[in-house]
């Protein structure tokens, strides 16, 4: 329970830097002008994300493991974009409100790709620093 709650605060923590820092990312509750409203629906859009990761990430991770080994961790990074986009969606559909690129309504445009590779970077690398900081 205790690695739930800090996977929950560091994903908490690295959606809203990437809220912040990467263009094309708006979560519109990580201003939190709104408090309680907005901590529930940032909580509801970091829990999704979380559960993505968590399981229907890891299937498919060890599903593109010899695709990853030939293309030296390329294809790791492409799950991880896709993953990112994934989440999105289920947020949007479930009550969360975060846009990435032009989706909500594109999907499959420039520029909702090269957001969604930019924000699973930094989600990447900031989760893994508060992890780092937040012991399990």
């Amino acid at each position: 329970m205790k690695g739930f709650i800090a996977t929950f605060i560091a994903t908490g923590v690295a959606l809203w830097v990437a809220a912040r820092v990467v263009p094309g990312i708006e979560i519109p509750s990580s201003a939190f002008r709104a408090t309680p409203q907005d901590f529930i629906t940032f909580g509801t859009i970091a829990v999704v994300f979380g559960v993505a990761n968590g399981l229907i990430g890891s299937v498919v991770k060890t599903l593109a493991l010899p695709f990853n080994f030939l293309t030296m961790g390329l294809a790791g990074f492409v799950v991880n974009v896709a993953l990112f986009i994934v989440a999105a969606y289920v947020s949007n559909e479930i009550g969360g409100s975060i846009a990435v690129g032009d989706f909500p309504p594109d999907i499959l445009t420039q520029a909702t790709i090269v957001a969604a590779a930019l924000g699973s970077l930094v989600v990447g690398l900031v989760s893994a620093v508060v992890r780092l900081v937040i012991p399990d």
